[in-house]
């Protein structure tokens, strides 16, 4: 964590904002993310964990946050830099005490995060804001380079990285390993079919967007995201799960409104849940678990491979 005295200097070194009122530290994972209070509004400073991402991957993020902005969907805008050492930059380098980490300061997205119980109706606005948005990316194009989320990516690099933890013959490592060859294979085929690739949200769910005004859908946190299979953001981990059908269906519904889903991205959805499940283990064991030793990974992968084979394809 920075110290709020440092971070306002740097804020009023870098944006012509009021002063500041306030900084508080609203969650600390693969980036740390702040909420900026100041005499006139409210912002959120996003500062890109170190060796999280590079500085072209993130200028692809606010590339297409900028495109999605000017094409009309609404999502939380990047603020540009506004004085001499910073003027129109959105990609900013902040001193850290681990040092120089990217950061960007993102508007504050007014209205509120969905609240339970979620509807049907809810699920169908869910649905036309995520069609949309795949629909109007369609055009997108940044001189920026970001990592395809394919196969590589999603299974291949997160076996072989876990695979390094376990000994060769665990148990843990051999259904792991059956799981990522089922799914690395069917996924294989449905993109031999002809499965709809463009810019994918990676984390679409309802804790990444406000509603606004009770009706109108707002996405932000565009980090998981970059060029992948469409099917990634379809809600996969609702199939074959009787109590989201309505809502899942509810969700479809919506979608095919703004955009058209064909039967392979369907069918791909829930194994890519389970691709992106192997890449979040990927994550969670080098960002949070290996530091705990050894007990709490084996502990951390049974518990992750159960949540996986619980899933309806398995």
């Amino acid at each position: 964590m920075i110290d709020s005295s440092r971070l306002a200097e740097w804020l009023s070194e870098n944006y012509r904002l009021a002063p500041v009122t306030g900084i508080s530290l609203l969650r600390s994972y693969t980036n740390d993310v702040y909420q900026i209070d100041t005499a006139d509004g409210r912002f959120v400073l996003k500062i890109y964990g170190r060796g999280w991402r590079t500085r072209e991957a993130v200028q692809y993020e606010i590339d297409l946050i900028d495109y999605l902005d000017s094409s009309g969907l609404a999502v939380a805008g990047a603020v540009a830099g506004a004085t001499a050492s910073s003027q129109g930059e959105k990609v900013l380098d902040v001193p850290t005490a681990d040092g120089r980490r990217l950061a960007v300061l993102f508007e504050f997205i007014p209205g509120e995060k969905p609240q339970p119980p979620f509807s049907p109706e809810l699920y169908t606005c869910f649905g036309q804001t995520i069609g949309r948005f795949h629909r109007i990316s369609n055009g997108f194009i940044s001189n920026h380079a970001r990592q395809s989320i394919d196969l590589d990516y999603l299974i291949v690099e997160p076996l072989r990285s876990i695979g390094a933890l376990l000994p060769g013959q665990s148990k843990q490592l051999k259904r792991l390993t059956q799981i990522a060859r089922r799914v690395y294979s069917k996924l294989d085929l449905l993109a031999r079919q002809g499965l709809d690739w463009g810019p994918v949200h990676g984390d679409a769910s309802l804790d990444n967007l406000h509603v606004v005004d009770g009706e109108r859908m707002v996405l932000y946190d565009f980090d998981s995201g970059g060029p992948g299979w469409r099917a990634s953001d379809l809600q996969g981990w609702a199939v074959g799960k009787d109590e989201y059908r309505e809502k899942h269906s509810a969700f479809l519904r919506g979608y095919c409104q703004e955009y058209e889903l064909k039967e392979p991205d369907l069918e791909a959805s829930p194994y890519l849940t389970a691709a992106w499940d192997l890449w979040g283990m990927k994550v969670d064991l080098e960002r949070r678990v290996i530091s705990q030793g050894q007990a709490a990974v084996e502990k951390y992968l049974d518990n992750s491979l159960h949540a996986i084979q619980e899933r309806a394809i398995f």
